[in-house]
């Protein structure tokens, strides 16, 4: 197939190793030999600018945080969810800068939270992790900071203020002494999840699919890859035993399977914590996933 019958699909995500499949696909032009032209965004604001990038049709597929994913949708969203990216929770890490007296996650009640953006993890796990320690975070209490590079001169600044952030993206700026790790959190659902937005599924089904089994063809042979941990610790800035430890924790997804629970449960912790209006039903998790048959 020539590449003037490509067809093009654009993709966002976050700049982490999560998405390195994706990576090595265009590197490779497996993508393009499976007949896509995919337009990649890196979007380091993470999953709440990539909801609206999708809600405004600026990019087809994106992949998000999970629980960003299904408040999106179950907010009204025209987007569907295509399954798990990876079937590994994300380990949050939580930073606080260099003030006395905040040393662990007990400390931390009445402390506003630096987020990347609305609707993004770093605000979703904030809420989450803040109700477990007791108290409910008002819009006052949430500093946007657009991304990682904000949040660390945020908590650089003289006001206290709490961040989370996957705790291995986190490491060397902990170990330099700009953040301090006072405590770790994880959801325990899969960390992302891949999305279509409906008009370009109900265009482009066949297409959707193609780079689903590129992706996962990718996934499966960096999962078998010994030289792994080295290539994630130079292209993401990471030290060795860091990128060995967490390419030893990684399970990317390569079936398609999400177990419909996931989103329930999900759905009900966002309620819990007022981020949802009310819980999301078995029928409606239904309408929340996308109609492709898992590949192989």
């Amino acid at each position: 197939m020539s590449e003037k019958t490509l067809l093009p699909i654009r993709l966002a995500g976050v700049p982490e190793p999560f998405n390195l499949p994706f990576m090595l696909g265009l590197e490779r032009r497996a993508f393009v030999r499976a007949g896509l032209e995919v337009k990649w965004r890196t979007v380091p604001q993470g999953t709440g600018e990539m909801c609206r990038l999708l809600r405004g049709g600026e990019v087809d597929m994106a992949i998000l945080v999970t629980e960003g994913a299904v408040r999106d949708i179950a907010n009204g969203s025209p987007v569907r969810i295509l399954g798990p990216l990876v079937d590994t929770p994300l380990t949050w890490g939580v930073h606080v800068g260099l003030w006395p007296g905040l040393d662990a996650s007990d400390d931390l009640k009445g402390v506003p939270y630096a987020v990347s953006r609305l609707n993004s993890g770093s605000h979703l796990m904030a809420m989450v992790h803040a109700r477990r320690n007791g108290w409910a975070p008002e819009p006052k209490d949430l500093i946007i900071v657009n991304d990682l590079k904000g949040a660390v001169e945020r908590l650089g600044s003289k006001e206290p203020a709490v961040f989370l952030w996957e705790k291995y993206m986190t490491a060397a700026l902990v170990r330099d002494g700009r953040l301090r790790r006072v405590g770790e959190f994880n959801p325990g659902w899969p960390a992302f999840v891949v999305v279509v937005r409906d008009a370009f599924l109900a265009e482009h089904p066949t297409g959707v699919d193609l780079l689903l089994r590129v992706f996962r063809d990718q996934a499966r042979g960096l999962m078998q890859k010994k030289s792994a941990p080295e290539m994630i610790a130079q292209r993401y800035g990471m030290g060795l035993e860091d990128a060995t430890t967490w390419f030893g924790e990684v399970k990317w997804n390569v079936d398609g399977a999400m177990d419909a629970g996931i989103i329930q449960r999900v759905g009900e912790v966002l309620h819990g914590v007022g981020l949802l209006d009310s819980t999301i039903t078995a029928e409606a998790v239904a309408g929340m996933r996308a109609q492709l048959r898992p590949t192989k």
